[in-house]
């Protein structure tokens, strides 16, 4: 089982965009917040737009971006999490991506 639910509903991603703090790095911007203690899961929402490319781009950029937060997020404190790219990351090494999306999360 993945560390991490889907966040699904438009409106679950707007009320990260308002409320959850904002971390902004080079290729892309997060949105955080801690989940509610009543829920252990983590839920993670990625937001791929039309800018970065083709759709082959766009999946390729999102599977990788979902590969990289299952692997980052920590297991002991359950998050909201919203990952914008922006056209640069498409372009980026996984390793450089893995280590921009780590150091973004530690910045939490």
């Amino acid at each position: 089982m993945g560390r991490f639910a889907s966040l699904r509903r438009q409106a679950d991603f707007a009320r990260l965009r308002q409320r959850g703090r904002r971390i902004s790095s080079a290729n892309l911007t997060l949105y955080l917040t801690d989940a509610p203690a009543s829920d252990p899961t983590s839920q993670v929402g990625i937001t791929v737009t039309k800018s970065i490319g083709t759709a082959v781009v766009r999946n390729k950029l999102r599977r990788r971006l979902a590969a990289i937060v299952h692997e980052t997020l920590a297991q002991d404190r359950a998050v909201r999490l919203v990952v914008v790219p922006r056209p640069s990351a498409a372009t980026l090494a996984f390793d450089r991506l893995r280590g921009e999306v780590a150091t973004a999360l530690g910045r939490r």
